[in-house]
């Protein structure tokens, strides 16, 4: 369906998180539950309720998990039939499916393809056999070069690929590895998230038994990934990402409109903040797009933000601010160092 924008209004983001997962990673704190076939459906049936009670102009919808590809194409594909029945959805639009490559997917690519998805995001997380096992991951690297195949044989040439940082085994050696693999396969899109121990994960608990790399030299790592990726033309946009920019991402960081369906995912709308519990209730979460939460998210992105003359003086006056922020005008960002401690420089600005 061709959007008809409302006036006055700019389309939002969808983000259907689907909860399901065949196995649990290791590291992996999200809201997911084992794959079981009657829930899928019953869940199906659950979220093409919940999108038909919304009258909304979309521009980018996003299938995020758990692993969406262990459902059937039919179920993702009569999600996004409700979405488009009674929302407006742009001709245009950027919809993402996230896939794990050691799923039986093929009719599952094509079958979305064909419903209008055109980019696909791999949980790949690394390209070296013997850490992807590490991290629970089930296909080897010539799976994972199989499905991007299979991608492009769909017509999906926007293929983002996930990799993490500081994970157990790793290397400079195994982690120029895994960059090379992903430049030479062409893909267009690179999230690298550093491994964060989240309570409640088995890492977490096993913590003291795995072999990782020391803080230094993930911040190395850092250094690595993005100088390597930018030699390659994928250049970074923001923290974590590189290449082809999320058009659904960047309503997050922009402070844009989104609406979230499925346990644990997000909405902001008409300056609220809400999110549905595991029942798929919906809780109130309080007032958003206030400059505090523009400044925290703002400040993620490579090109940065304005700000007010007093958060623009208080950086000015930090000598030990000015060592991780570029200024230029009332438009502050961060530079590469500022990136891997810019929790601790945003907290103190806000």
């Amino acid at each position: 369906m061709k959007m008809t924008k409302t006036k006055g209004k700019m389309p939002k983001g969808l983000y259907i998180h689907i909860p399901f997962c065949k196995s649990f990673c290791p590291y992996c704190d999200f809201f997911k539950v084992k794959m079981d076939e009657e829930l899928c459906q019953k869940y199906t049936e659950a979220v093409v309720k919940t999108a038909a009670s919304y009258a909304l102009d979309f521009d980018t919808v996003y299938f995020g998990g758990g692993t969406p590809s262990v459902m059937k194409s039919s179920q993702i594909v009569s999600m996004l039939d409700a979405v488009r029945e009674y929302n407006n959805v742009d001709s245009d639009a950027e919809i993402t499916v996230e896939c794990n490559p050691s799923s039986d997917i093929e009719n599952f690519i094509f079958n979305v393809a064909d419903a209008g998805v055109n980019r696909i995001s791999l949980g790949m997380q690394s390209a070296v056999d013997e850490e992807r096992r590490l991290l629970g991951r089930l296909a080897d690297r010539n799976r994972v070069e199989e499905v991007i195949a299979l991608v492009r044989k769909a017509g999906i040439e926007n293929i983002s690929v996930d990799v993490m940082l500081g994970i157990p085994k790793q290397t400079s050696k195994s982690l120029d590895e895994t960059l090379k693999f992903l430049i030479d396969m062409g893909v267009l899109h690179v999230s690298a998230y550093m491994l964060k121990l989240e309570e409640g994960t088995i890492f977490y608990q096993r913590q003291d038994e795995l072999d990782l790399p020391s803080e230094d030299q993930v911040c190395d790592f850092y250094y690595q990934t993005c100088d390597t990726l930018e030699v390659a033309g994928i250049k970074q946009y923001e923290i974590s990402n590189f290449g082809l920019k999320s058009r659904h991402n960047l309503k997050y960081w922009n402070c844009e409109e989104y609406l979230g369906i499925g346990p644990y995912a997000h909405s902001f709308i008409d300056g609220k903040r809400f999110y549905f519990n595991e029942n798929l209730e919906k809780i109130d979460d309080g007032i958003g797009g206030t400059e505090e939460e523009k400044i925290m998210l703002g400040l993620r992105l490579l090109e940065g933000i304005d700000v007010s003359d007093k958060v623009l003086e208080k950086t000015k006056k930090s000598s030990d601010l000015r060592e991780y922020i570029n200024i230029e005008g009332s438009h502050i960002s961060l530079n590469r160092k500022g990136f891997l401690v810019s929790n601790r420089i945003i907290s103190e600005l806000i």
